[in-house]
């Protein structure tokens, strides 16, 4: 079993679901129907990059703040992500970057709910029109989202 499959098969088993690479070398998470989160391996880089588009960010002034308040939050230290915008899909992205020494189950469990949370706090603000949520950034995350424990 190589590297990558091994991380997704021990990640699968802290959360309760299996999880495999596709033909891409990519594994897709369907969290609730409302985020898509992908996980890939760069093995030239020994890193699991996680990443998800958090939703669409209407053209004008509105995702000017989006964008400035999200360049904000990128200085900040510790964070669960780096915020971005993606021209192409005219949405508002995370990603986070795991380096492999990281890569166990328990601290993927804890960076995957993070990463969870903050995508759905980003996605929730936005679409009451704020233009970042209203907590306090990177707070520690809350339990189980997988309705397991870390």
């Amino acid at each position: 079993m190589d590297r990558f499959a091994q991380i997704l098969y021990d990640l699968g088993k802290e959360i309760g679901i299996k999880l495999y690479p596709d033909e891409n070398r990519i594994c897709e998470i369907d969290y609730r129907g409302v985020l898509h989160i992908q996980l890939e391996f760069d093995e030239t880089k020994e890193q699991l990059l996680i990443s998800t588009l958090i939703c669409e960010t209407p053209p004008g002034k509105f995702r000017e703040k989006v964008l400035k308040e999200a360049l904000k939050c990128n200085a900040l230290y510790p964070r669960v992500g780096t915020l971005a915008y993606s021209e192409s899909n005219n949405r508002l992205v995370l990603f986070s970057s795991v380096p492999n020494e990281a890569c166990n189950e328990r601290k993927l469990f804890a960076l995957l709910e993070a990463f969870i949370k903050e995508s759905e706090e980003w996605k929730e603000a936005i679409e009451q029109g704020k233009s970042l949520p209203s907590h306090a950034p990177n707070e520690e995350p809350g339990g189980g989202m997988f309705g397991l424990k870390p």
